[in-house]
């Protein structure tokens, strides 16, 4: 029986039509379930029907040469296209880099590698750039590498002045800001360096925070205060770097929290109650982590508990004549190798500072880590002209800024003998705790307070005290990549020869063959 061509034309139009269909359904439907199968059965019933209505010239059809020929060429075309997409699709999921560069700037180092395949969460890195930063393409090259290395790491470049309400959110004051996000943790990088993005990343990566507390009460600088003389700017900063900052009465408390990391005396104005030193005694006899800065010429009644733990502030001023910001304002430069100001290049000013030095405790070690330049003094004497007396006064270099630990299988009776006031270095005697306590004491307030705090070096100053101090000084080691200068240098002959081959035989040539060619195709 013949089929009506007709039908047949129309049975495979259907058919086509059927296979499109049955590709949509599958694509669109997240469980297709059996609507494709019976869509593919009936294109097939159909295309069945075209070739047997068809057969006898499909089959005359592809007896010709040209149709062979045609067909050959149409199954390279797909061959190759299989091929592309089979040689895709591996690359997708084993895809490899080439750092090509003499330093290895575009590889990320051993630990950074390692942190990134532990990752057990996303992360997010927004990198705030302005669109004409110089730096954005190097923030961009750096991230692929952390994307490359983890498919839990995803970044996105964000410009602040397009999308300011996306820097309100997440608190970046300043471009070129690195904000790293790992579920309710956020964290920030000052610079798009490996070194700052990996302790970042170690940061945000935690479930917990550490907590600092400051203490208030006694005229500290305060927290929230946003007027030049607060730490409002500190906070934020510490906050950034991952920490839990939080404000301390220990009227109230009468004891520091067990969850402190670190606790701060950022600059108290008046005495402190008896319940309060003891408060801060018990803390370090625990083997608590303190920074304290007291500025001149203030009494807290903390000094002689200071004293017992190997530090005393006198009662000076540090003169500093070589200050551009004024004789009263010194400046530090050099540092020493402490892992609080080791390869820190930037200078730093207090303004108003007294002197730190020993109290002569035993068992106790002290590290100068703040010393002023040759030309500055200590002084007893504020009144009249400020001059140096070698008589009365001290030359510098001056320390300002000292790290107190406990020496390793020292005693601790400096520690538990009691204070001026009857407070004792801990409340309940000895514990081999207090060999874990960490001091960290500066001879002034002011050089943290908003109006200077992002000047100069005094912020990641104030900064890498509070990492030491909280054990973060080892989230990461890593040395920032040096450029590898390329010279080319060239003898007398060599010289020669590539000006010669560069601006002579070269143009030449070319100006013959062309010539050549013209005359050529002005003959024809």
């Amino acid at each position: 029986m013949e089929i009506n061509p007709r039908i047949t034309r129309t049975s495979g139009w259907i058919g086509v039509m059927l296979i499109v269909a049955g590709g949509v359904v599958w694509n669109a439907m997240a469980e297709p379930g059996w609507i494709p199968t019976v869509l593919a059965a009936l294109a097939a019933l159909h295309l069945a029907v075209f070739f047997i209505g068809h057969f006898e010239a499909l089959k005359a059809v592809s007896a010709r040469r040209s149709t062979r020929l045609g067909v050959n060429s149409v199954l390279m075309v797909v061959l190759f296209i299989v091929i592309l997409t089979l040689l895709n699709f591996i690359s997708a999921r084993h895809a490899a880099r080439f750092d090509l560069s003499s330093a290895g700037d575009f590889t990320l180092s051993p630990q950074t590698i390692r942190l990134l395949k532990g990752l057990k969460k996303e992360v997010r890195v927004l990198a705030f750039f302005p669109e004409r930063s110089p730096g954005v393409q190097a923030a961009r090259d750096l991230l692929e590498g952390y994307r490359f290395q983890s498919s839990r790491v995803k970044y996105e470049i964000i410009d602040p002045d397009k999308n300011p309400e996306r820097a309100r959110q997440y608190k970046v004051t300043e471009p070129e800001t690195l904000v790293v996000e790992s579920g309710a943790q956020i964290a920030t990088a000052k610079a798009a360096s490996e070194q700052e993005v990996t302790s970042a990343l170690i940061r945000a990566s935690r479930d917990t925070k550490k907590t600092l507390y400051f203490v208030e009460g006694h005229g500290e600088h305060a927290l929230e205060e946003m007027e030049r003389q607060g730490y409002s700017f500190l906070k934020i900063a510490l906050e950034g770097q991952g920490f839990a900052v939080k404000a301390l009465s220990l009227l109230a408390a009468k004891s520091v929290p067990n969850d402190a990391a670190v606790v701060v005396l950022g600059g108290p104005q008046r005495a402190f109650a008896d319940v309060e030193r003891a408060a801060l005694g018990d803390y370090l006899a625990r083997g608590g982590q303190m920074l304290v800065l007291l500025d001149p010429s203030v009494q807290t009644g903390l000094e002689p508990l200071l004293a017992q733990w190997g530090v005393r502030l006198q009662e000076d001023w540090v003169v500093d004549p070589t200050s551009g910001l004024g004789g009263m304002i010194p400046i530090v430069t050099g540092y020493s190798d402490h892992e609080v100001t080791r390869k820190f290049d930037m200078a730093t000013f207090f303004p108003l500072a007294r002197s730190v030095t020993e109290s002569g405790a035993a068992g106790f070690r002290f590290e100068p880590i703040l010393k002023t330049g040759p030309s500055s003094w200590r002084t007893a004497q504020m009144e009249g002209d400020i001059t140096l007396d070698p008589a009365r006064d001290q030359k510098g270099p001056i320390t300002i800024g000292a790290v107190v630990r406990k020496e390793e299988g020292g005693t601790e009776a400096d520690a538990d003998a009691p204070d001026q006031s009857g407070a004792t270095g801990h409340a309940d005697g000895a514990s081999p705790a207090a060999s874990k306590a960490r001091l960290v004491v500066i001879g002034d307030a002011d050089f943290a307070t908003n109006a200077v705090v992002r000047s100069a070096g005094n912020g990641d100053l104030f900064q890498n005290a509070i990492s030491w101090l909280a054990e973060e000084k080892d989230l990461v080691s890593i040395r920032p990549k040096e450029g590898v200068g390329a010279t080319l240098l060239l003898s007398v002959q060599q010289d020669h020869t590539l000006f010669a081959v560069s601006v002579l035989i070269l143009p030449v040539a070319i100006l013959v063959s062309g010539l050549t060619v013209w005359r050529r195709r002005r003959r024809l």
